[in-house]
């Protein structure tokens, strides 16, 4: 998707079917053919989840298809909520109805058409964003969880209360509500392997980094307590981060001052309090934050604030010195 938000309608003006086709292919990368019946009113509304993009949509009367252009896989999730889609891929056909969820992956060329009105929501989301959970990525084919189960039922609730927001919430917020719809989406895939997924080293290391970014503020955060919090002891803890390339701490130490360096600039220089910065990024003292600040970026950061060549360095040249663990 091209844009944050994207307002897509299908009119009854004599280029409205072009324009529509267009829309399809430029913002979608979706291929649109017309139907018996009056296609006129068919909408989209899209906006981004942080590395998700969620679709509402109403459709009649034509069907759509997935350009081919050999770019990375995307899976999708739909939910109809009113109406019905037919989607096929391969030799299997399905007719999802109200209520029903359908997930489908980009690899595989596949099909879905709209007889009749169709209200449905949609998530589209890159595959190596479950990849690097740890979690299935890969589908053999269409995926219709069973809607009698309380899990389904519940992550298609929370699908339609965030659709319901219609992307009005903050930047923020959406980023979150993808990573959370991420953990959960592969509860939707009726895989026995995916039951083994929270002993994967990949698996393990994400809830490691997500548990490390939720606890930057404090200061008493070890090798430890996060490796307690993910079920794993220390050593092993220690062996995961090394084979992607750090030691716990220093990946703990440059994620705070990254978030340190970020706060800095966007920060209002006028009004700024470096020691309310080192607080709210887990040093102990704002002399240790401006020690380790300084060794990590060349300059203090009362000096990030005072010039536009300092804010240069920090901006441009954060790929620095990696500093050890204090």
């Amino acid at each position: 998707m091209q844009n944050d938000f994207i307002h897509l309608v299908l009119s009854d003006e004599p280029d409205g079917k072009d324009i529509w086709r267009h829309g399809s292919a430029s913002e979608f990368r979706m291929n649109c053919e017309f139907g018996r019946g009056e296609p006129a009113g068919s909408n989209v509304d899209a906006w981004n989840l942080g590395r998700l993009d969620m679709l509402d949509a109403r459709f009649a009367h034509l069907s759509l298809s997935p350009l081919a252009d050999g770019g990375e896989p995307w899976l999708f999730l739909k939910l109809v909520l009113q109406g019905a889609m037919n989607i096929e891929q391969g030799a299997d056909v399905r007719r999802i109805g109200p209520g029903e969820i359908v997930l489908v992956e980009s690899t595989r060329p596949y099909s879905q058409s709209f007889d009749e009105p169709t209200d449905l929501v949609a998530l589209r989301f890159p595959a190596r964003a479950l990849k690097e959970r740890g979690l299935r990525h890969a589908l053999r084919g269409l995926v219709v969880p069973d809607m009698s189960a309380a899990d389904v039922r519940s992550i298609g609730e929370l699908v339609v209360s965030i659709a319901r927001q219609h992307g009005e919430t903050s930047v923020g917020l959406r980023r979150r509500q993808g990573e959370q719809l991420l953990d959960v989406i592969d509860l939707l895939i009726d895989d026995p392997v995916a039951l083994t997924r929270s002993r994967s080293g990949d698996a393990t290391l994400f809830r490691a980094k997500r548990y490390i970014a939720q606890n930057l503020r404090n200061p008493d955060l070890t090798i430890a307590l996060i490796a307690s919090a993910v079920c794993i002891s220390d050593a092993h803890l220690g062996r995961l981060f090394r084979a992607d390339g750090l030691s716990v701490m220093r990946y703990v130490w440059d994620s705070r001052l990254a978030l340190a360096a970020d706060m800095l600039k966007r920060s209002d220089k006028g009004r700024v309090q470096i020691s309310d910065i080192a607080y709210r990024c887990g040093f102990s003292t704002p002399a240790h934050f401006s020690r380790v600040f300084r060794e990590r970026y060349g300059v203090a950061p009362r000096e990030a604030l005072a010039t536009d060549a300092c804010e240069a360095a920090i901006w441009f040249g954060a790929a620095g010195a990696r500093m050890e663990p204090h």
